[in-house]
């Protein structure tokens, strides 16, 4: 028997896919989207249960920030199952999976680049393609667009904690606007790369970076790269995709004098072919970038999109 009655909508489906497979978070945060429940009214049924939760926590665990891992917790859990209609058990089976304490719950790359994407191939074949010992607690990216309205140059910046040991490399991958015109990765500072693939039908580019000294558990490191671009199309979006939760993102973009955009908004990707999700406008302004800072992300896509006057 399966584990949930798969609704005919897309969103069920989903549902039903992260209740058999994990992780907790990604389970729990389409459960709260699917209910049409907010954090507060969440809130106020866990309190009249008798185990009060914050929304804060609440945020914490749908976004895989922490995870409910006290008899209390665990009991607010096994009310939340029958607050949003899930099958008894289901939730709090997902948390009873073995895992290494302190590292996130990782989604599939097949999740965030799609179950049939040739670029999986070579991913898999990175020995630190799954790797779990460093988390990123900080990501602030810079994208530079050029004057004919092309994706020029992207400069990331990492703040990373080593989880475990030993502490492995770390992946980064890269499509470019149109197949056959991969980008390069042209610079790296505090790290260094031990591999990368280049696949140019596809247009993408994988690296595998390794922090410039050793870390035990607990160390911070900073990890800093830069792509250019090298197709020359005009482009109207950028994302970024996470395997697993972020205490904070910034994602700026500089676009060349006069070609400012006429519209410009951040959003959230479930997954590469779903709707876009938390859509947030972006004021745009010749005096400054424009940018989306968020806390908390969780697994997904998060991206900014343009239009051109």
């Amino acid at each position: 028997m399966p584990l949930f009655a798969v609704p005919p909508e897309p969103a069920g489906r989903e549902l039903a896919q992260a209740l058999a497979d994990g992780p907790f978070s990604r389970a729990l945060s389409l459960a709260i989207d699917r209910s049409g429940l907010g954090l507060a009214r969440l809130k106020d049924r866990l309190a009249a249960a008798g185990v009060p939760v914050s929304t804060t926590t609440l945020s914490y665990w749908r976004t895989g920030r922490t995870r409910p891992e006290r008899p209390e917790s665990r009991r607010a859990v096994a009310v939340l199952e029958d607050v949003l209609g899930v099958p008894s058990r289901s939730l709090i089976e997902l948390l009873a999976r073995p895992g290494h304490p302190g590292t996130p719950d990782l989604v599939r790359w097949e999740r965030l680049w799609g179950p049939r994407n040739s670029v999986l191939s070579v991913l898999r074949s990175f020995e630190a393609a799954d790797e779990t010992s460093l988390l990123v607690l900080s990501l602030h990216e810079t994208l530079r667009v050029a004057a004919d309205r092309s994706l020029a140059r992207l400069r990331v910046r990492e703040v990373v904690r080593a989880v475990e040991e030993p502490v492995q490399a770390k992946v980064v991958a890269l499509r470019g606007c149109v197949p056959g015109h991969p980008p390069r990765l042209v610079s790296t500072r505090y790290c260094r790369p031990v591999r990368t693939e280049v696949l140019p039908e596809p247009g993408f580019v994988i690296s595998e970076l390794v922090p410039s000294r050793s870390m035990a558990v607990g160390e911070t490191a900073i990890l800093e790269y830069e792509f250019e671009y090298t197709d020359g199309v005009p482009d109207t979006s950028y994302d970024r995709r996470f395997r697993h939760p972020v205490a904070e993102h910034l994602l700026e973009v500089h676009f060349a004098l006069g070609t400012l955009p006429a519209t410009c908004h951040a959003y959230r990707l479930d997954t590469p072919g779903g709707p876009e999700r938390d859509v947030t406008p972006v004021p745009v302004s010749p005096a400054s970038p424009a940018h989306h800072f968020a806390g908390g992300i969780g697994p997904g896509i998060v991206g900014m999109r343009w239009s051109w006057p």
